[in-house]
């Protein structure tokens, strides 16, 4: 489960890249070269805090499973499969190597939760053992 938390996190830290590049150049640019008028428009900064965003839930992600958490097996595997479609949408749009390292992280996810043993971790399917509610750890 720790090679699906790495993952995970690795999917955080480019979104958290990716935010900073764009804060920067919304931002930044203006500051620094203000004798070239860029204008940088509003939308930019938008598309930074929704990368911000979903920075924060692939690191809550990561966390999750590092854990061991149900809901965190679920979730991961949502988001694993919405970051497959962007990441081949984005692949049509702007190929670049954040789109083939996102598609390719994303990829490995799934396939790590699909396995047996990842099911039996997070008690997904019969081959794990049933505690009842009396039984601590």
């Amino acid at each position: 489960m720790t090679v699906l938390a790495i993952l995970q996190a690795l999917l955080g830290l480019l979104l958290f890249f990716g935010f900073v590049a764009l804060a920067v150049v919304s931002f930044g640019l203006p500051e620094l070269f203000p004798h070239l008028k860029i204008m940088i428009p509003m939308p930019m900064f938008s598309i930074a805090l929704v990368l911000l965003a979903f920075a924060i839930v692939e690191f809550v992600l990561a966390f999750g499973l590092w854990h061991g958490t149900g809901w965190a097996w679920i979730a991961a595997l949502c988001v694993a499969i919405l970051g497959i479609v962007f990441a081949i949408l984005s692949l049509f749009l702007r190929p670049g190597i954040g789109e083939i390292i996102s598609l390719i992280v994303n990829l490995l996810i799934v396939y790590y939760l699909m396995q047996p043993r990842t099911h039996a971790f997070f008690r997904k399917s019969s081959a794990a053992p049933k505690r009842l509610p009396s039984e601590s750890r």
